[in-house]
């Protein structure tokens, strides 16, 4: 466990190579199984004497997990400490390209170092609140004017780099976490880390041990749907969607995504009109409707997807509905005049359509929460047709073959 004058020292250090002085550090919120707090600040200028909060993020993970022997590390641990390590990066070095409406947290100093084997990761932020004082709560519903507000800045956000997107592949270097480590045998990244080649931390590579869980679950319907190989030992739904997810079929439609949306991670305006998101530990190379598949299902009330939200828990297979179409023709049409690219409805319903598959794979084999009876209904859905089936088994062979040659 951390100590308080550790953290205080980091603080001051950092806050010290910008002209300012620490007057006080209390953690509001400590990180996952120790890793770390989250501190509020109050610092003051060493010339004017004036004072402001800001806020203060220490990662330094339990000494007893740091070691060199992959096997005695598991995936969890190795994709936590890169993910820290990927968001310093971040808010380093892309963050500040990126315009004012898009709303994130300024990185005012920070610092990534390496002793006995150890990470320790410190970064003073300012205070998001300042601007936006409505917290998002944990696995809770947006009302529908942050929803809208939401939507606006994903596709702000995937837009911008959507135009940028070679930049992102320059800085999208770090590979899932076991095979990362296996190449480079360290948790340590470096001060030019980079950012994840695939965004997110439910992808297929790096949730095997779920996946082949889903696969022995008998008292699953997910575990036949998604797990069994078709005809002649074809690959399973899982990993066509999955493979095709994260091949070259996807480059030309790859921007940034923020890795993991949800209402616990963004602030908003008192009025609810306007959000800024934060913790970037999962943000990467992807296709912009991952992000989406997941903010539709933990954080969009269920009556702006569907007509009838009464009705979903008995419907076995969903359609597409009028309140979810709403909302993805508003984030699409904002998506590509941001990004002043073209991207056609009926492909992005596609790729909209697979990121549900995919996410309801993780969903499935994870644990379920959120609109999961729309989700279940609308993937339902989306394997009966048999076009779509069509379509992701001869996209999926067609990376294959781009892959081989």
């Amino acid at each position: 466990m951390q100590s308080q004058p550790e953290i205080r020292g980091v603080a001051t250090e950092l806050l010290a190579s910008k002209g300012l002085r620490l007057i006080s550090c209390n953690s509001v919120q400590t990180l996952w199984a120790g890793y770390g707090h989250i501190c509020q600040i109050k610092a003051c200028s060493n010339n004017t004497g004036v004072s402001q909060s800001l806020m203060f993020k220490y990662v330094s993970p339990p000494s007893s997990k740091s070691n060199k022997n992959v096997r005695s590390l598991d995936e969890g641990h190795i994709r936590k400490i890169f993910s820290y390590q990927v968001e310093q990066y971040f808010y380093t070095y892309l963050a500040p390209q990126m315009p004012n409406k898009i709303a994130v947290a300024s990185c005012l100093a920070s610092v990534n170092t390496t002793a006995k084997g150890a990470n320790t990761i410190g970064m003073v932020m300012n205070d998001l609140r300042d601007s936006f004082p409505v917290a998002g709560e944990k696995r809770a519903e947006l009302n529908e004017t942050q929803v809208h507000a939401a939507l606006k800045w994903l596709a702000g956000f995937h837009g911008f780099w959507w135009s940028r997107a070679d930049e992102v592949r320059r800085a999208a270097r770090v590979r899932p976490p076991l095979e990362h480590f296996k190449q480079h045998k360290s948790t340590e990244l470096g001060p030019q880390a980079g950012i994840w080649l695939k965004g997110g931390y439910t992808y297929l590579a790096t949730r095997r041990k779920e996946y082949d869980g889903l696969k022995m679950d008998e008292d699953s319907e997910w575990s036949s749907a998604f797990c069994e190989p078709g005809g002649s030992g074809e690959t399973s739904v899982a990993e066509l969607a999955a493979g095709f997810l994260c091949s070259s079929a996807v480059r030309e439609y790859q921007t940034l995504i923020h890795g993991d949306v949800k209402s616990e991670n963004l602030f908003t305006t008192i009025k609810g009109d306007a959000v800024a998101f934060f913790d970037f530990q999962y943000v990467g190379l992807g296709l912009g409707v991952c992000d989406l598949a997941k903010l539709f299902t933990c954080s969009v009330p269920l009556r702006m997807l569907v007509d009838d939200d009464e009705a979903i828990p008995t419907a076995s297979t969903l359609e597409m509905q009028q309140g979810e179409e709403t909302l993805l023709r508003k984030y699409h049409d904002q998506l590509q005049r941001t990004s002043g690219k073209r991207y056609g409805w009926s492909l992005f319903l596609t790729h909209w359509e697979t990121a549900l598959v995919d996410w309801l794979r993780f969903q499935a084999s994870w644990g379920f929460w959120g609109n999961t009876e729309w989700l279940e209904a609308r993937v339902r859905s989306i394997l009966d047709d048999a076009q779509w089936l069509a379509w992701i088994k001869s996209a999926y062979e067609a990376s294959e073959r781009d892959w081989r040659n």
